[in-house]
């Protein structure tokens, strides 16, 4: 078993190894903090709190999952930004 590991380790790179801790380790912890927490103050009727956590704890969550897909050198955002950026000059 460890000689997989380590020759799965040798032949992955570090982009294919973050993805597969995202997926099976932070994903779900991530998930199940932020709904513990948002049950603890919905249940405790603290809306505010409750609308503050889980709107900011959403907006991590984009910037932590959707941000390297969006600005990567392919992105059509970042292909807009170098367009419009090369117009200016």
């Amino acid at each position: 078993m460890i000689s997989t590991i380590i020759y799965s380790a040798d032949i992955a790179t570090l982009q294919e190894v973050w993805n597969a801790a995202v997926q099976k380790w932070i994903s779900p912890i991530v998930i199940m903090v932020m709904g513990a927490l948002s049950l603890k103050f919905l249940l405790n009727r603290q809306w505010s709190q409750f609308i503050n956590f889980l709107s900011i704890g959403i907006g991590v969550a984009v910037v932590v999952y959707i941000a390297p897909e969006m600005f990567n050198q392919n992105s059509d955002l970042m292909n807009s930004a170098s367009d419009t950026a090369k117009m200016i000059n």
